[in-house]
């Protein structure tokens, strides 16, 4: 347990949202901030004194993790972060590439200039944030905001639950390497083709950004992950 978590800790439990709900959230940037590791056990006891609650809402919002997939439940062994894996890694990414492009399609002939400004001013204040959980925040906010008007709630909840699952293995490589040299240029390149009318391209720009991560992490992920998260 590190001073990170008293850190989360203390910042979202004097929010207003519920308390599971502010319990589950400080967890789930500790995990994508490495403050545990995977496979590491969740105690619940020492969560709850370091957020001076109960262990009631701390049992509520490990159970959101492990619905989220970013904790898993095993038997005798406790609740402990998800282990990462290449295959879960690539298997993430496929969904993604199959989902998102269909989403957008189904949005832009519904989105309006507004969106549009919007969605810039979103690029414009990503880069000084960092490259952390603010940053892809705000990343997530800039695609959702283009796919928002789909009309598909299944659809954009299941993209919502993959992007979140996704930054476990997306901040480590933002954090190491950087974000690619043309990350700027694609994503003002879906914003002027949507602009433009020309939906298709921004639809395979989407699906291209998503296989481009794919493969640049692939490549920095170890071929096989065992269970117990030894290589």
């Amino acid at each position: 347990m590190t001073d990170l978590l008293g850190d989360l800790a203390e910042r979202h439990i004097g929010r207003r949202d519920a308390l599971p709900d502010a319990i589950a959230r400080a967890l789930r940037e500790a995990i994508f901030e490495g403050a545990f590791a995977p496979n590491e056990r969740l105690h619940q006891d020492d969560i709850a004194q370091k957020f001076g609650v109960s262990r009631v809402p701390v049992r509520e919002a490990l159970a959101k993790l492990v619905t989220e997939g970013l904790a898993v439940q095993r038997f005798n062994k406790g609740i402990r972060v998800a282990p990462l894996s290449r295959t879960d890694f690539q298997d993430i990414m496929e969904m993604r590439y199959l989902l998102e492009p269909y989403a957008l399609r189904l949005s832009a002939p519904h989105l309006t200039g507004r969106d549009y400004d919007d969605v810039e001013k979103i690029l414009e204040r990503l880069r000084p944030s960092g490259l952390g959980t603010e940053a892809a925040v705000s990343h997530w906010m800039f695609h959702n905001r283009l796919y928002s008007a789909c009309g598909r709630p299944r659809l954009l909840a299941q993209i919502s639950s993959l992007q979140l699952a996704i930054n476990r293995y997306v901040l480590p490589v933002w954090r190491t390497v950087g974000l690619s040299a043309d990350w700027d240029d694609t994503h003002h390149e879906i914003v002027d083709a949507l602009r433009a009318g020309d939906v298709e391209q921004a639809a395979r720009v989407t699906g291209a950004q998503i296989e481009h991560a794919m493969h640049r992490m692939l490549d920095r992920l170890p071929a096989t992950v065992a269970m117990d998260g030894s290589e």
